[in-house]
């Protein structure tokens, strides 16, 4: 299974994120995962998230959840 480089993903998730019209702190409360950890995957620092927490910021962008996963390199 390939996957994303992080920055890849990362760059893609906060064009998303900014393109909703949200900060870091919203996405975080809406998806249910930490700022810091949104911040070091927008930034490279962590790798692609699991599919579980893909889904969560699938949901809380309003993106589809297939089209997040291909970003991530999971399809």
């Amino acid at each position: 299974m390939e996957c994303s480089t992080p920055t890849n993903f990362g760059s893609y998730l906060k064009d998303k994120r900014i393109e909703k019209g949200l900060n870091i702190v919203q996405l975080s409360e809406t998806s249910g995962m930490s700022a810091a950890q949104i911040s070091r995957i927008e930034n490279g620092k962590r790798g692609v998230p699991k599919p579980e927490n893909i889904k969560s910021l699938a949901l809380a962008l309003e993106v589809p959840y297939e089209e997040l996963m291909r970003q991530a390199g999971y399809l």
